[in-house]
């Protein structure tokens, strides 16, 4: 394994995918790895999220390379969708996310330790012999994936986090049976 050639195709990847980006009128560039270890990140504001003008931050990059027998690389994206949230509807916000992740078919919504940060994250493994267009074309699917479910969820989880939904308005959104479905469906 070349993890240099692997690495440098990685990064000019990354940079053809911002150059996209751009060229969609999208904010995007390619941050370089400041300390030995770090890898490329591209770095994306999305703008116009949501049923409002939500915005959510997203990076983009692979995990580095653990050993030179890897079979599988991945292909990560973390989409930040608010830095402040309120405490008093955690333990909603907490709930509905469940519920969500739960519909989702891969990534989820998720709170760092401090409780103020709700992100979507998602990591797709990918053959480490995935090269060229074809990576290319994966990392655009699992991007644009992840920016597909932030975009579907922000506004719900943002006003569960502002108490202006309830959980029990979630899972009618998300048209989950409930007790009273569940019951008629036994008779």
């Amino acid at each position: 394994m070349d993890r240099q050639a692997i690495e440098q195709e990685r990064e000019e990847l990354l940079n053809k995918m911002a150059e996209d980006l751009q060229e969609g009128l999208i904010a995007a560039t390619v941050r370089e790895p400041e300390e030995e270890g770090d890898v490329p990140v591209l770095s994306v504001l999305f703008d116009e999220f949501g049923e409002g003008e939500d915005e959510a931050y997203g990076e983009f990059f692979f995990r580095p390379i653990i050993s030179d027998e890897d079979q599988v690389q991945f292909f990560s994206g973390v989409i930040t969708l608010s830095d402040s949230l309120p405490e008093e509807h955690l333990k909603e916000l907490f709930e509905a996310m469940s519920y969500i992740n739960f519909q989702l078919p891969c990534g989820c919504f998720a709170l760092d330790k401090t409780k103020t940060l709700l992100i979507f994250r998602e990591c797709i493994p990918l053959p480490m012999n995935l090269t060229g267009d074809a990576l290319y074309e994966q990392m655009n699917i699992i991007s644009g994936n992840a920016a597909a479910s932030a975009d579907a969820y922000i506004s719900t989880l943002l006003q569960v986090a502002e108490g202006e939904l309830s959980v029990e308005d979630v899972i009618e959104l998300l048209n989950v049976p409930g007790e009273e479905q569940e019951t008629n469906e036994q008779n």
